[in-house]
């Protein structure tokens, strides 16, 4: 996928970005009346993208679980540029950026297949924050975070 948005300025020395890919159809139960993807459905193909990076790089939600953590979203912004229609096949491909932060800053980018390619229809970012189980934000790495950190910045989670 070639268009940027630029949600998330690199911070300076970061690593490459982590990307997953998540590919589905558009439900009969998710068009409204208007013939179109109603505008809230997006906020669950933004979640197929997250849940194709966790399982993809071992941050999955049971992943945080099991290491005492949380990343509640705190910040969503989506872009809409074109419609989304029943049986319409999509790609969300999500990027995870690099942030010295304890936070995920996320982009996401739908495309919908058109027979001659593909088209852009929406841009979006989340921020999560790290927290633990009971919501309090945690201000120091969990050895998991540590170790994911330390792997993504040696280039090693990078095929």
């Amino acid at each position: 996928m070639g268009f940027r948005t630029g949600y998330f300025r690199p911070e300076s020395g970061a690593p490459p970005p982590l990307r997953a890919v998540a590919r589905r159809r558009v439900r009969f139960e998710e068009v409204d009346s208007l013939g179109m993807v109603w505008h809230g459905r997006y906020v669950s193909y933004l979640e197929d993208g997250r849940h194709a990076l966790g399982e993809r790089y071992g941050l999955s939600y049971r992943m945080f679980e099991k290491h005492g953590i949380a990343a509640p979203v705190v910040q969503m912004q989506i872009d809409y540029r074109a419609p989304l229609r029943y049986d319409d096949s999509l790609v969300i491909e999500a990027v995870l950026h690099w942030c010295d932060a304890l936070r995920l800053n996320c982009e996401y980018f739908i495309e919908k297949n058109t027979g001659n390619g593909a088209e852009l229809v929406a841009t979006a970012a989340t921020v999560q924050l790290i927290t633990d189980i009971s919501g309090e934000l945690m201000l120091c790495e969990t050895d998991f975070l540590m170790d994911f950190r330390k792997r993504w910045r040696s280039g090693a989670l990078h095929e």
